[in-house]
Order: structure tokens, then sequence, then C-alpha cells
């Protein structure tokens, strides 16, 4: 039986580009569309109604709960903000979408260099916009709320400090009670979620300028290591030693945005 291949991880600010080798997970959702393409080996995705998908390329749309189950399959996997100019042109409703036969076998052919070759941020930026116009070919644009546009960009621009409810609806003109649902209405997820997905992309924005764990904990506002290690595990599935630690992966590099 052939030894795994050790993939690598490249993270472009909200961005994901990994190949990994054997990935299981707990059950989980996150903010993120996810793209998973198997290399060698067909994986498993159960469903929150237990449905279970076998599968050997698929997308994940974002807030999406499910658990996934890559013990015998080599893969690579994207993962991309749903409001990203990246993501409007695959076009697919809220159930996963199984990737054709043609399409997987052309990202099949240009994604090995991700195990154990000598990969730059630029090469897999290159590889990583390579898929994505594989996936690409027709164009959706999905219509944001003003008000909540607003605010997300008043979050972007302020997050690691704080950010309260009463700001963001005031400058969203309505109240806080309106603003929380029509938040989850755009987004799909609470504010207090939103607010934890983006102080994980401050976090590792922290460890590629060369910060511990725990100091670049604290510094994206989370109480303590242990804080930040539970809502990566419960937004990914996984503890983030996995990504980190380095006995998974050959190579993990936070490129610039």
């Amino acid at each position: 039986m052939d030894s795994k291949r050790k993939g690598s991880l490249f993270y472009f600010g909200e961005r994901i580009l990994l190949g990994t080798d054997g990935i299981v997970t707990e059950p989980h959702s996150h903010y993120a569309v996810s793209i998973l393409v198997s290399l060698r080996g067909s994986f498993h995705l159960y469903t929150k109604s237990n449905t279970v998908i076998e599968s050997e390329g698929i997308i994940i749309p974002p807030n999406y709960y499910h658990r996934l189950d890559g013990a015998n399959s080599e893969m690579v996997i994207i993962q991309l903000d749903p409001k990203s100019e990246e993501y409007k042109r695959i076009q697919m409703d809220q159930s996963p979408k199984t990737i054709d036969e043609e399409t997987r076998s052309k990202i099949q052919k240009i994604a090995n260099p991700l195990f154990g070759e000598p990969m730059t941020c630029d090469s897999a930026r290159s590889l990583y916009n390579q898929i994505l116009s594989l996936l690409g070919s027709e164009t959706i644009s999905k219509k944001y709320d003003n008000r909540i546009e607003m605010a997300v960009q008043r979050i972007k621009e302020k997050i690691p400090n704080p950010v309260t409810l009463l700001e963001l609806s005031e400058i969203s003109g309505i109240s806080t009670d309106r603003f929380m649902h029509l938040f989850k209405d755009n987004m799909g997820i609470p504010l207090r979620q939103y607010l934890l997905w983006q102080r994980l992309h401050i976090a590792a924005k922290l460890l590629q300028g060369g910060e511990n764990l725990t100091t670049a904990s604290h510094a994206a506002g989370f109480s303590d290591q242990a804080h930040l290690s539970r809502t990566f595990k419960k937004m990914f599935g996984v503890k983030p030693s996995l990504f980190l630690g380095g006995q998974s992966l050959s190579k993990v590099c936070f490129c610039e945005d």
C-alpha cells in the first residue's frame, strides 16, 4: 500500500487552497464555500438529515451543516468567501453540487503540485485561479441589502477592535432587532458567528507575520488560545493544529491577500 503524500496549505486572506490526505472532520458548518475534488479515492459527505453522499468532486454551499470523511481520499480543497467575485462565477443553489467528470478530470491533472512539489504563493494562486476558472462557466450575482453591505464594510474596517450591534444598527438606519434578522437573512449566519469568522482570519494574518498562536489569539479578540481553537474546530470540524502543527502537511504558507 502506498504511503500517504503530505499536502500543502496556502492561505490568501479569506481564501484557502489545501492539498490533504485522509482528512476526517466532525459535524460542522461555516461561512465559506467549499470545493472538494478527490485525486485518489472517493470521499463521503454526511448531511444534517443523515444522508450520505459519496463523491469525487463536490461544491458545498455556505453554512451547510455536514461531516466529511475523506479517510481514504487524497483531495484538493478550496474555501472562499461567498460574497467574493470568484463565487459569483459558480452557479449553484443551497444544496451540494456535484462537479461533472470532465471538469473534475481537468482539476485532477493540474492539482498534483500541492503534494510535495516546491510551490510558491504565486504558483499556488495561479492554481487556485485555474480551478475556479474551470468551475465558473456562468455568472450569478446574489444581491445583498445595501444596509448589510455597509455593516460588513464597517466590520472589516474595525475588526479586531470591538464592533457593537448598536453601532451597526445605527449606520444601517434600523433597530437592533431588525438588523439582527436582516443580517442573518442576507449572510446566512448570525452576526456573532460572522464576527468570529472574521477574527479567525485576523489571527491567520498575525500568524503569517510570525506571531505565536497565543499572541495571535489575544490580538484577534479571542479570550485565549483555547477560545480560538474551539472556534476553529466548531467552524472547520478539526483542530487548528491539523493545519498549523506541521505533522500532516509538508508546507503551510500565509500569502499576501
